[in-house]
């Protein structure tokens, strides 16, 4: 049974992750090398006075934002914080690349990739759909599956990324469909392809916080909080000199103003909805929840839709999302075994699905101008189009990758259930923690059932499966 000995990490599980690594630095940097080149001199002073403080603002929402923010798990805060720096570093080397060659190369006419701060937010835009689909899998997939499913989601979001803003014209300013649906679903269908052969279940002794690790996450969400109205206008200024329709001059004012009241809006709704559903605060909403008033807005940030609109469209994604964490996640794992361990479907997902439709709603009562189409009502029907087509290409290449990176292991890398969401088999000087007996009361297993298949819950030891329910193969 689990608890008789503290297993120690075998020598596979980072061989595979230190082979890949190595292989894909050695391509990005000789990529860069025969690639890429500097912006012209004359966009110097001009892009750093523009945009330099806003990509710092991105910078710190997604490295220390998002990193914080997963160190809620209390065995898992190293690889959080850690994987979350690395992936997002990988991802934004790579989106430099593929987002360059998409926009500058391939329909803007150059021969090289010119390396400018817009190019650099737009990277880290990317890095952050990343982050959002580790949410969804942390604790549950190797370094090396880590690794590869971000490599693999790159080219999916620039081409994603160039159909949707410049194919449909749709509106998404601050990224609700481009990067947190579309990070959310990659994210998800990767886990629902992690979770074959291994029923998750009900409940799993490590894949939960302690005091501290809940302290820890709650100033990632601060950070994210504060930081996101610039997310959402980092890339909505207008240079002074640009011919540009006097329109979308107020633009980046409307971002932040809009995404302020969305965040605050969102904030109050969780409180108010996690007190009627559980007559106390639970803290899962509170670090979550009170986000999604940003994710909502990102769409429609930069469009006329009046301060209380903006209140108003904060306060339904906050009950949304709260209602999601309670009711949606338990029951998606109970019936189709989707293991979402932040909850992005929650915080990114629906209320990124949410900001694309609003933004197409309000459309229909906007200047013209502010269109990428001529009428709202065509406007509304290419925000669909851009819902439906993100959806299609992230769910398809998250299972894609999902299962790949399953199925393609020649180190035979598997982790055991007592090995999820533990930085032991990872870390130096981090023991893997022995899990309770496995009919332990507190785990949520039935007394009847079993849900491994030897000492660890490792596919392959030996030992016994019950047809039951909770098995750990099905």
């Amino acid at each position: 049974m689990f608890g008789k000995q503290q297993p120690q990490p075998d020598a596979w599980s980072l061989r595979g992750f230190s082979a890949s690594l190595t292989a894909i630095c050695a391509l990005l940097v000789t990529l860069f090398c025969v690639f890429t080149r500097y912006a012209s001199e004359e966009e110097f002073s001009i892009h750093v006075s523009q945009y330099y403080s806003w990509f710092i603002d991105v910078e710190i929402m997604v490295f220390l934002g998002f990193g914080c923010l997963m160190t809620f798990l209390r065995r898992y805060s190293y690889s959080a914080v850690g994987l979350n720096f690395l992936l997002s570093v990988v991802v934004m080397i790579e989106a430099i690349l593929l987002i360059g060659v998409a926009e500058q190369v391939i329909w803007g006419g150059h021969t090289r990739i010119e390396i400018d701060l817009p190019l650099l937010i737009n990277a880290t835009f990317c890095a952050a759909a990343g982050m959002i689909a580790f949410g969804a899998v942390i604790g549950r997939a190797t370094p090396s599956q880590l690794l590869w499913l971000m490599v693999a989601m790159v080219p999916l979001y620039a081409v994603n990324m160039h159909l949707v803003f410049v194919s449909f014209n749709a509106l998404d300013v601050g990224g609700s469909v481009s990067i947190h649906a579309f990070g959310a679903y990659y994210g998800l269908a990767a886990s629902l392809m992690l979770g074959r052969g291994q029923r998750l279940p009900p409940s799993h002794p490590k894949n939960n916080s302690s005091y501290t690790t809940d302290v820890f996450a709650m100033i990632g969400t601060l950070f994210l909080w504060i930081f996101w109205p610039s997310f959402i206008g980092a890339l909505a200024s207008v240079e002074p000199t640009a011919d540009v329709n006097k329109a979308a001059l107020p633009g980046q004012f409307l971002c932040i103003v809009n995404t302020v009241l969305g965040l605050l809006g969102a904030t109050l709704a969780t409180f108010a909805t996690s007190t009627a559903i559980h007559n106390k605060l639970n803290m899962v909403h509170i670090q979550n929840a009170t986000l999604a008033g940003g994710v909502a807005m990102g769409a429609a940030a930069n469009l006329h839709i009046t301060p209380g609109g903006a209140l108003a469209i904060g306060v339904f994604a906050g009950i949304l999302s709260t209602l999601g964490f309670t009711y949606l996640t338990p029951f998606l794992q109970a019936r189709i075994n989707l293991g979402d361990t932040c909850g992005v479907h929650n915080l990114h997902g629906l209320p990124g699905i949410l900001g694309g439709l609003v933004a197409g709603l309000a459309a229909l009562r906007q200047d013209a101008a502010l269109l990428g189409h001529s009428s709202g009502g065509a406007q509304l029907g290419y925000q669909m189009v851009a819902i439906l087509v993100t959806l299609a290409i992230a769910s398809g290449g998250g299972l894609i990758m999902g299962w790949l990176v399953t199925a393609v292991n020649p180190f035979q890398q598997k982790l055991c259930l007592e090995e999820h969401y533990d930085d032991g088999v990872y870390w130096q000087d981090v023991n893997v923690e022995a899990m309770a007996d496995h009919h332990d009361p507190s785990i949520g297993v039935p007394a009847d059932v079993s849900y491994h298949l030897g000492q660890r819950g490792c596919p392959g030891d030996s030992a016994h499966v019950k047809p039951a329910q909770y098995a750990a193969n099905v």
